[in-house]
């Protein structure tokens, strides 16, 4: 059996003031052809748990690409048609295959495509024809349009958030195509689209209200002829035509015909995701009492959660609510933040020598609509590792750049200050500098929700912090010109699945 295979993943912020390009992916991962499988072997990411499954079940993978990029604003047109045209290239060069298996995001948006991942499988699709069937995972916050699922056989999400299942899921994804090719299955995909956004900050599969649901969705899997069910709870800081949450059943088309069994399923499960929309609230707390409730604690680390700067939510994390809070405090005992301001960054990088005094205007370089830049006066000490490889139990293996950098010295405060924007929930960040969560007693941490499990050993508690941001939790506040309407929470009204005929 011959598997073409690829991982193309970003998620994009269409509120973000920033814009993406290839830069991105070279700062983080892009490896083609067979040094994209060298780079992903033994990785927890969906790649890894395709090479994983394939190397067991005896089957040869053909590899295109690997490349990933931190969330972030659309992707620039020409650098998009570049890096996706050299993937398909490669996919109409693989020759006759009896499956695809892609690992996407699903919230990926360029310049010129609003639906970049739906785009990328009807690509696909056209090159290796209608009866070759393509298998894709998608992150859990995915937004499902009818362009993906008409493109594909089978669309695989992720179970869980915090993402611990990126491996798990590319093992399903590749094991289910097998079957697909051996047994001469015939998915059906059923969906329901829920016009529904939700803040992440507090919908985590497990404990959450959320989880619930989520124990029902793998009951269903459990059904007999049933191949798969996700949840999709969309990335919200989309403005695109289809956006919502959605949830997918898919049953093999021989064992359900026409899709009813699974098409009332999904409805069932989307009916339940709609009622509990008021349960999945955030409790917001000002930077300054936030920080003072924290530095009262006896215990330690608290967490402050910035996730409306959070660079996993596609932020620029150049925010300096949390900090100006932080300096005003004057804490006595240790306290960590990040925050991205390439010149700043360069600069003290270049010092030289620790030990320096400078003086700086700091962040708010990238956003400066949403923020204010704060002046500080300390000690920089310039850091030699850049290059941050995550092993929190997310994305393990991974590795991102944070460019040039520094670590500035107020006090008991240490900011350290990147040229790149880098994803923020794994204590390796601070600890690739040299600074150890643990023995902190306030850590600034730039993440809505995976977090709770990359902190969970080390961290006493959380408070999640009402600043500005591009990935607000207060999703109201944000102007949606391209979503369809209505849609929760900018609109709250009556909604019932559409009958099918």
């Amino acid at each position: 059996m011959r598997i073409v295979t690829g991982s193309l993943i970003q998620e994009s912020n269409t509120f973000s003031p920033l814009t993406s390009d290839r830069s991105a992916f070279q700062s983080s991962m892009l490896a083609w052809d067979a040094a994209s499988m060298m780079a992903m072997t033994g990785t927890r990411t969906e790649l890894g748990g395709f090479i994983a499954a394939s190397t067991r079940a005896a089957v040869t993978l053909i590899p295109t690409v690997a490349t990933w990029a931190p969330s972030g604003g659309p992707m620039v047109a020409e650098d998009f048609r570049w890096l996706t045209g050299q993937f398909l290239e490669r996919i109409s060069a693989a020759g006759h295959v009896d499956g695809v298996l892609l690992a996407l995001h699903g919230a990926w948006v360029s310049a010129d495509e609003p639906d970049a991942d739906g785009w990328l499988v009807s690509e696909v699709r056209s090159l290796v024809g209608p009866n070759t069937p393509i298998v894709v995972t998608l992150d859990l916050h995915a937004n499902i349009t009818a362009r993906m699922v008409h493109a594909a056989n089978l669309v695989v999400g992720y179970r869980t958030y915090p993402h611990t299942d990126m491996f798990e899921t590319g093992v399903r994804a590749a094991e289910l195509l097998f079957r697909i090719v051996r047994e001469g299955i015939r998915p059906t995909m059923a969906v329901c689209k829920v016009p529904l956004l939700l803040p992440p900050e507090n919908a985590q599969t497990h404990g959450g209200p959320l989880a619930p649901l989520v124990e029902d969705m793998r009951a269903v899997e459990r059904l007999p002829g049933v191949l798969a069910a996700s949840l999709f709870t969309v990335q919200p800081w989309l403005d695109v035509p289809e956006l919502g949450s959605a949830v997918i059943v898919a049953t093999d088309g021989t064992a359900d015909t026409g899709g009813a069994a699974a098409q009332a399923q999904a409805d069932r499960l989307a009916v339940s995701l709609w009622e509990m929309r008021h349960a999945v609230h955030v409790p917001l707390v000002s930077p300054h009492l936030a920080v003072a409730q924290a530095l009262a604690r006896p215990d330690g680390p608290i967490l402050l959660i910035d996730s409306a700067d959070s660079v996993s939510s596609g932020a620029p994390g150049d925010s300096t609510a949390i900090l100006q809070a932080l300096l005003a405090a004057q804490p006595a005992r240790l306290a960590l933040v990040t925050i991205v301001d390439p010149e700043i960054a360069r600069d003290a990088a270049g010092k030289g020598a620790s030990g320096q005094h400078v003086h700086y205007r700091l962040g708010a370089r990238l956003d400066p609509a949403r923020h204010a830049p704060v002046a500080v006066s300390g000690t920089v000490a310039p850091v030699a590792s850049r290059h941050v490889r995550f092993i929190g139990g997310i994305g393990d293996g991974l590795t991102a750049d944070i460019g040039a950098a520094a670590i500035l010295t107020v006090g008991m405060v240490r900011i350290l200050i990147m040229e790149k924007a880098v994803p923020c929930y794994d204590p390796a960040l601070y600890r690739t500098v040299g600074l150890e969560p643990a023995e902190a007693q306030v850590v600034v941490v730039k993440s809505p929700n995976n977090f709770r499990h990359t902190y969970r050993d080390i961290a006493r508690d959380w408070i999640y912090v009402d600043a500005p941001g591009a990935s607000t939790p207060r999703l109201s506040a944000l102007v949606f010109t391209h979503a369809p309407r209505p849609l929760y929470p900018l609109d709250d009204v009556p909604w019932h699945p559409v009958a099918h005929a």
